[in-house]
């Protein structure tokens, strides 16, 4: 069996190290350092051969370059780089190489960020990921949802139905955050529905970008398709449309990413590779730092000291929790069969404000069909 080095490929060191107060002075190289539990590790993985686009490979280098010269914010982290997964002869061999260096990653409580490449390397994540043999959390930020069931080669088109294919099942829950309505046709959203899965439109997160906290802070891996954010000239992703998320708002969205302590992988997919002003590896080497900056205010950001508040609903009690000192909020699905007889929910004040009205959220009926 391969060692993790024999998967990866140095990056180039003549970028890393820059001024005193940058995070490029900071990271520290995998090939010189020994990994740490509780670190940040980046890894590069190029491969778009899934993305079934004309370029085959993405040049992550461009996005490190602009990475390393923001400032390290006085962050409590061990950050690494750990180079690029070279894109193998076939795309499978690339899908196994990931899968194999996240496993290793995950055994030694490493947190990956993967830069890609093909969102439909989520697959192979899903996989490392099932090897902790737990329920799983996937949540997408994209401006599509594809659930195809004609392809058999591992594409963007079908990574998810592959993924829910697998055995044993293990992906408890699915969400996706933006997708935009005339890219997703009613047919698969009567397939998400049918199966309690969770759709959020871009206009109604752009509304109010704080409700999608909630479903990030009870995610284990989330993919953020740079197809979901707003590209006038199309250079950004490979399937790049003049409508999506704004640049600020996808950088609050990966802040609050950062900030949930459950999240397990990061994953940031479908960077070209060039742009003629350098925005589009700015961008992204943006939301990385908002990311960081998320990941280090983790620890201020949940406590377990809470408000309670009960909400009487015909012969049901709702239970909210609030938080004592940050704006969170949970809701108490109660399961007199089990042993562990109440399930706790992230949601919103806006779930609290809706159950005064006499509306039960929907969050409540979709956790507690899933445990029937």
């Amino acid at each position: 069996m391969k060692t993790l080095q024999e998967y990866l490929h140095p990056v180039d060191e003549s970028m890393i190290h820059l001024h005193p107060n940058s995070i490029g002075n900071k990271v520290k190289l995998y090939w010189k350092n020994k990994l740490k539990e509780n670190s940040i590790a980046i890894i590069g993985c190029p491969d778009l051969r899934g993305s079934l686009c004309s370029k085959e490979y993405s040049n992550i280098r461009l996005i490190r370059k602009e990475l390393y010269e923001l400032i390290w914010n006085d962050w409590d982290i061990d950050l690494y780089d750990l180079g690029d997964i070279a894109p193998g002869k076939d795309w499978e061999d690339t899908n196994f190489a990931l899968q194999r260096v996240i496993e290793v990653l995950l055994k030694m409580k490493v947190f990956p960020i993967v830069l890609g490449g093909s969102i439909s390397l989520n697959l192979s994540i899903y996989k490392a990921l099932s090897k902790l043999d737990k329920p799983l959390n996937y949540t997408a930020i994209d401006s599509k949802i594809e659930i195809n069931n004609s392809i058999e080669v591992n594409t963007d088109k079908n990574y998810l139905y592959q993924m829910m294919l697998q055995e044993p099942s293990l992906l408890f829950n699915f969400a996706n955050i933006g997708y935009q309505s005339y890219f997703v046709s009613k047919p698969t959203l009567k397939i998400l529905n049918s199966i309690d899965f969770e759709g959020y439109r871009l206009g109604d997160i752009s509304e109010n970008i704080k409700n999608s906290e909630p479903v990030f802070r009870s995610s284990d891996f989330i993919a953020i398709n740079l197809d979901s954010i707003e590209s006038i000239d199309g250079s950004l992703s490979s399937g790049s449309t003049p409508n999506g998320f704004t640049n600020r708002e996808i950088c609050t969205l990966t802040k609050y990413v950062g900030l949930s302590k459950q999240i397990k992988i990061l994953g940031i997919f479908n960077f070209l590779g060039y742009s003629h002003n350098k925005m589009n590896e700015k961008l992204v080497s943006q939301m990385l730092w908002y990311f960081i900056e998320g990941k280090n205010q983790q620890q201020y950001y949940e406590n377990e000291e809470y408000i309670k508040y009960i909400v009487l609903h015909e012969d049901k009690e709702l239970i909210f929790l609030k938080d004592k000192y940050v704006d969170k909020w949970w809701l108490a699905v109660n399961f007199e069969y089990e042993k562990k007889s109440t399930f706790l929910v992230p949601c919103s004040e806006k779930d609290y404000k809706e159950a005064l009205k006499g509306n039960i959220p929907e969050r409540y009926w979709k956790t507690f069909k899933r445990f029937l």
